[in-house]
């Protein structure tokens, strides 16, 4: 893998910067900030004194080390990340933006090129930062990508999702989102640890606000981990067991299939009772350049769930041509057609009736 430096512009929140550290770290990356006012410093030292200075670069800095920048942010103009490849030289920077206001105009007029993740909701547009970053880390350091898959009708391909095991209310609202985002409309959650339902007001607030829930319409069904299901196939994501390589992976079998995406920080995959959910079983590894990294949930959910999202596909856009409105034509001459005779009807007549 040949996995481009992760750049950070005018990020707010230090959890998140500290995040997108780890993101480029678990790709094998490096992950840099531009902090012109310094206020991103002061917070990360105030939330994070045991780490040191913030890893911050000017605008000039980070030209010199990656001089092939890439915009990382959804707009009209950008291609889609599935199947883009980017040159081996020179040096390459993926950069994300702000967590409200996104890229500024200077990255994005003094970038090469600009990429963004297709999404499929209309009411969660986008990932957390770290998501996002992680997902185009993921596909940018592949060569072996492929392209946004064309469908008459994706939901037949998509398979149920549960959310397993979580152990952290913002990391799991965080997948919660992603999954929005990509399109799925429910999700069963294994909610092993009460952080999603009965649980206090503070965890509520905090993963329904990392879960962007005023506006996420997705159903989250609760489930135990006694129960049972009958689906056909069980695909079962993984960092730590042997598994299918996540591209090389069928995870658009329609709803006869089942993703489950365990935190695997929280419980051993391995050796869970998978086969209470279907017969068939597949551990489904996400193929990472690196053994031990900080995980998050968000991160591996998102990676997993973009994946699956490509191979499910969305409908072919209309073509431009398409879009224009019909003209009406008419001959060029007309001709008279012959006249009938008619009937002369009176009022009178009609009275009889």
């Amino acid at each position: 893998m040949n996995t481009p430096t992760l750049f950070g512009d005018q990020i707010e929140n230090p959890w998140n910067a500290l995040t997108l550290v780890h993101a480029a770290a678990m790709l094998g990356g490096a992950c840099w900030f531009r902090d012109p006012t310094g206020q991103l410093g002061r917070e990360w030292q105030a939330a994070l004194p045991g780490l040191g200075e913030l890893p911050a670069l000017s605008r000039e800095q980070m030209a010199e080390r990656c001089p092939l920048l890439v915009a990382f942010d959804n707009s009209p103009q950008a291609a889609d990340v599935y199947g883009f490849r980017l040159p081996k030289e020179p040096a390459a920077a993926l950069v994300v933006g702000n967590e409200r206001r996104g890229l500024t105009h200077e990255i994005r007029s003094s970038a090469r090129y600009a990429l963004q993740i297709p999404m499929v909701s209309r009411q969660v547009n986008c990932l957390n930062v770290a998501a996002a970053a992680a997902v185009g880390l993921y596909y940018l350091s592949r060569r072996d990508g492929h392209k946004l898959t064309l469908a008459n009708h994706p939901h037949k391909n998509r398979p149920d999702l549960l959310l397993a095991g979580a152990g952290d209310q913002v990391e799991l609202g965080s997948a919660i989102r992603s999954a929005c985002a990509f399109g799925w409309e429910r999700a069963l959650v294994e909610d092993r640890s009460r952080i999603w339902f009965g649980c206090d007001r503070v965890t509520r607030s905090e993963g329904r606000g990392a879960a962007r829930r005023g506006r996420n319409p997705i159903r989250l069904i609760p489930a135990e981990p006694a129960t049972r299901y009958a689906y056909q196939e069980v695909a079962v994501v993984t960092t730590r067991h042997p598994g299918i390589p996540l591209p090389q992976a069928r995870l658009a079998q329609g709803p006869q299939q089942i993703l489950v995406i365990p935190d695997e920080s929280r419980m051993d995959a391995s050796r869970e009772d998978w086969q209470r959910l279907g017969q068939s079983v597949q551990f489904v590894n996400l193929d990472l350049p690196t053994v031990e990294f900080p995980y998050h949930y968000r991160l591996i959910a998102s990676i997993a769930l973009a994946e699956t999202a490509r191979q499910v596909g969305q409908t072919p856009r209309r073509r431009e041509h398409d879009r224009r409105e019909s003209r009406v034509t008419y001959r060029q001459e007309l001709r008279a057609t012959p006249a009938a005779q008619g009937e002369l009807v009176y009022l009178e007549h009609l009275l009889d009736y």
